[in-house]
């Protein structure tokens, strides 16, 4: 009796055990899926009725990314992408519409160029919000603002000038980020256009009070630091 007795006991003590590695397994997958997506997985998980069904998707989407071989550019690529957005800068004074359009197709090349599948534009985040997590949000916001048409109504309808500066930093942000240009080397390339913009705007913006996104403040801004 004695020995049935220290069976059971040896038997509860090896479920509790067994119970506490498990939820250590899981608190550490969920820790992990935290560090990787960021604020994304605040933002899935708001989504979902459940943290079970959001830590699933965010653990395909990872699944997903993990199958695929991103490469960094090379430094001629780099140069040559760099160029082409200094054009697009430069092209906004004149064409915000056009130039907004043409970064959100740059972007898409630059990730088809590191290795990401040319698929939908969700499909793209998903596996963007991977690797950077923290410029994916903007990146849909661009987004939204650029293919907006240009007789909606509302703030998702809206293709003004502030609107599309707003999602060419965004672009910009993402850009850099998928090209690997640093802060200092981002903002002497950058400085021109910034102020060309803030000239061309102030004839029509006089009469309005300063903004955090006028053209100089919008342009000229750099993202600080890049993601691992």
């Amino acid at each position: 009796m004695l020995t049935v007795g220290w069976i059971l006991l040896v038997i509860c003590a090896v479920a509790v055990l067994a119970s506490v590695m498990l939820l250590g397994q899981r608190d550490s997958r969920r820790a992990g899926l935290q560090r990787r997506f960021g604020p994304e997985y605040d933002r899935v998980l708001a989504e979902h009725s459940d943290r079970r069904s959001a830590e699933r998707q965010l653990r395909q989407i990872a699944d997903r990314r993990d199958a695929l071989t991103i490469t960094p550019l090379t430094q001629a690529e780099r140069e040559t992408y760099t160029a082409r957005w200094e054009t697009l800068q430069t092209r906004f004074v004149d064409d915000p519409a056009e130039a907004t359009s043409l970064a959100d197709a740059l972007v898409g090349e630059v990730m088809r160029a590191r290795g990401y599948p040319a698929g939908s534009f969700t499909e793209r985040t998903e596996l963007l919000s991977a690797d950077h997590p923290r410029v994916v949000a903007g990146y849909r916001e661009a987004h939204q603002r650029t293919t907006a048409k240009p007789d909606g109504k509302g703030a998702a309808g809206r293709r003004d000038t502030e609107s599309l500066r707003s999602a060419f930093v965004r672009y910009r942000e993402v850009f850099n980020q998928l090209v690997g240009v640093t802060a200092g080397a981002s903002s002497h390339a950058v400085a021109g256009a910034g102020a060309a913009a803030s000239a061309s705007a102030s004839d029509d913006q006089a009469a309005k009070p300063d903004r955090q996104d006028r053209p100089a403040a919008g342009l000229a801004a750099t993202p600080g630091q890049r993601e691992a």
